[in-house]
């Protein structure tokens, strides 16, 4: 179940991808939900070491799809948001994973269909109300 699960996830994640790596995606996508974050924080969002999450937050920042901004409170910590061009490309790439995951669904029969229906609240307890 859990590899299958992963696939899934993968393959939706990945529906939309042109220019930039699932691991920048995924960093796009805490930025999406989080907000702001500084590259420490990115990096124990996604369980990655410090320098692998400012190597990503780097290529994005280069791309245009991040910037970083500066902490009135403290002038040193420049917490790192979504540009509007990187709050766009989220905003396809969510659109094109819908697509992706309905048109697959719209395959299955009414049998299989009924049958992940049914299998959603068991799924949503093994998340245990984590997301």
């Amino acid at each position: 179940m859990r590899l299958v699960l992963l696939r899934l996830a993968r393959r939706i994640r990945t529906s939309y991808e042109d220019e930039i790596t699932p691991s920048q995606l995924t960093v796009m996508a805490t930025l999406g939900r989080e907000g702001a974050l500084t590259v420490k924080q990115i990096a124990e969002h996604e369980h990655m070491r410090p320098p692998s999450a400012s190597k990503i937050v780097a290529a994005l920042e280069q791309a245009g799809f991040v910037e970083r901004t500066t902490d009135p409170n403290d002038r040193r910590c420049q917490p790192i948001a979504l540009s509007a061009q990187g709050h766009a490309y989220i905003e396809r790439a969510r659109t094109a994973g819908r697509t992706f995951l309905a048109g697959r669904l719209d395959e299955l029969e009414p049998a299989e269909l009924d049958a992940l229906v049914a299998a959603l609240p068991a799924l949503e307890r093994l998340l245990g109300g984590s997301e």
